[in-house]
């Protein structure tokens, strides 16, 4: 016997004669999953809805953790970008402000109501005074400072010379403005003088190879040479410290190629294993399994080290450097960030063929799952990408972070609900997985489908009715009903000839769910002759 297994989801072509599905042969040798099929313009804070058939509200619905998103450019006055690397920032009222690739700096309040837009800002970095009045952006041109009530511009500081390449612009804890240019003006400091920028200091920073075109600075105590603050950075092939007061270097060392961390409670510097005493001497080093490769931290308020080992182990280590717990993600993540309260962990999750990009929480006191959120489709119906890291309010209840439509100028600043009491959208209902299994009895062939019903965490949903129609080899067709198991599987089967069998789900229903066949894997085929 000869046979072969091809699947599709929201694309459903009939074979509707032999003949056709003689010739359909060929395709079927080869395994292939098409994109999901992208559908109008939705309504409210859900996006828009997707292809493929399904009861009333069929389609990806707004996940429950979802509150709003907002687009970074305004049509009118400015382009579209296709990405923002840049961490939102937040003020001390609880604005948000993000800034893209193509310049574009928006301000929304915690409700998702844009308040202003303001082009030419700046796309590498973006930080709010600590008394909130003033936003901060700067490319490797020029920092700029807006007003953080209308967004109209205070003072622009032009960068002599050009940065080759701007690494970020940042307010310290001294509420100065410190930034990071290579071939340029190096490692500087600024005084905002409300109408103008006073240059307070400059170190030299010379560009070198491996590429970091963007990461973030970061602030702690120094005590070395009567240093009392510090600025860390890594780039150009080295991670530096200066001092705050005067600029002048603390220690340049190689080799930790990730962003420094700096720990609230002894003020070491963590990297993604180990932590540094101020002056870049070791204060401790953890020994992951050999090969694993692991994340840049995060760090709590007591000093907890969060990091990602071998893409989907979550390790916690103590202040000492000593392993708390270890969870097994079950999925490929991305950098961890630790809430303020020390609640959760949140990670970008990696896209697979059924399912797009998403937020997953865990525990930050023992990483068990507390919800994962996929974002839901654009207007256009087309999947999101998270590209920044996750700013968090104060109290944590709420996250904001960075997403983009892959091919399109579309960057959009994202507001996510965090409450762990609040469930992962368990209510959508997919199918996830359709296996099919052929046997041969003299001259008829039986065919068994079955299908994997799951809900948003990948689990199986038990009770739910599964609607499929059978395509057999002389194009006939039979509709089937059948209902999952405790284990989420719904199984159908059909006899007939040798030939081309075709299975296509129709529905999935089940009460207080909702259908997304977008995400779905809805056909599949196989030839048994």
């Amino acid at each position: 016997m000869t046979n072969s297994t091809v699947f599709t989801n929201a694309t459903k072509p009939r074979f509707t004669t032999l003949i056709g599905a003689m010739l359909a042969v060929t395709a079927l040798l080869f395994v292939s999953v098409a994109d999901a099929a992208p559908g109008g313009k939705g309504s409210g804070k859900g996006g828009g809805k997707g292809g493929g058939k399904g009861g009333a509200g069929s389609g990806p619905q707004a996940e429950l953790h979802f509150k709003w998103r907002v687009e970074t450019h305004d049509a009118m006055v400015s382009t579209g970008a296709p990405y923002s690397r840049v961490r939102p920032a937040i003020g001390p009222d609880g604005m948000v402000y993000a800034v893209d690739v193509h310049d574009n700096l928006v301000a929304v309040s915690p409700d998702g109501m844009v308040q202003w837009r303001a082009a030419d800002a700046g796309s590498k970095g973006v930080d709010v005074s600590l008394d909130g009045t003033t936003v901060y952006t700067g490319n490797e041109n020029w920092i700029k400072a807006f007003n953080s009530v209308d967004g109209s511009l205070k003072w622009t500081f032009t960068q002599t010379p050009r940065a080759f390449v701007f690494i970020d612009v940042a307010v310290g804890p001294d509420g100065h403005i410190y930034a990071v240019a290579s071939s340029g003006m190096g490692v500087f400091s600024l005084e905002d003088l409300v109408s103008e920028a006073r240059l307070r200091w400059t170190n030299p920073e010379t560009y070198a190879r491996t590429v970091v075109s963007y990461t973030e600075l970061a602030f702690g105590p120094s005590g070395v040479n009567g240093c009392m603050q510090q600025l860390y950075f890594y780039a150009n092939a080295h991670t530096r410290a200066v001092c705050l007061e005067d600029g002048s270097s603390v220690f340049s060392v190689g080799g930790n190629n990730t962003r420094p961390r700096v720990s609230l409670v002894d003020g070491t510097w963590h990297t993604g294993n180990a932590a540094l005493n101020p002056d870049a001497s070791l204060a401790w080093r953890f020994e992951f399994p050999l090969f694993a490769g692991y994340s840049e931290p995060s760090l709590a308020w007591d000093g907890t080290h969060y990091s990602v080992v071998s893409a989907n182990v979550l390790y916690a280590l103590d202040s000492a450097g000593t392993e708390q717990w270890q969870s097994a993600l079950g999925e490929n993540v991305g950098l961890p960030d630790v809430d303020p309260t020390k609640t959760m962990v949140i990670m970008p999750t990696s896209r697979t063929l059924t399912s797009p990009l998403a937020l997953k929480a865990v525990s930050a006191t023992n990483g068990s799952a507390f919800w994962r959120m996929e974002f839901p489709a654009d207007d256009s119906g087309k999947d999101q990408f998270i590209s920044s890291g996750v700013a968090y309010t104060p109290t944590g209840d709420t996250a904001y972070v960075m997403t983009y439509v892959n091919g399109a100028n579309k960057t959009y600043l994202n507001a996510v609900d965090t409450d762990p009491a609040l469930p992962s959208a368990s209510t959508i209902v997919r199918s996830s997985d359709i296996t099919l299994d052929a046997r041969s009895k003299r001259n008829s062939v039986s065919m068994k489908a079955t299908v994997s019903v799951t809900d948003q965490n990948r689990a199986g949903v038990s009770g739910a009715t599964v609607q499929a129609t059978w395509t057999l080899p002389d194009g006939s067709v039979q509709q089937q009903i059948a209902t999952s198991s405790g284990k989420g599987e719904a199984s159908f089967s059909v006899s007939g000839p040798g030939g081309i069998y075709r299975i296509d789900v129709e529905d999935i229903s089940r009460e207080g769910y909702t259908f997304d066949p977008q995400h779905s894997l809805l056909s599949a085929a196989r030839a048994w002759f």
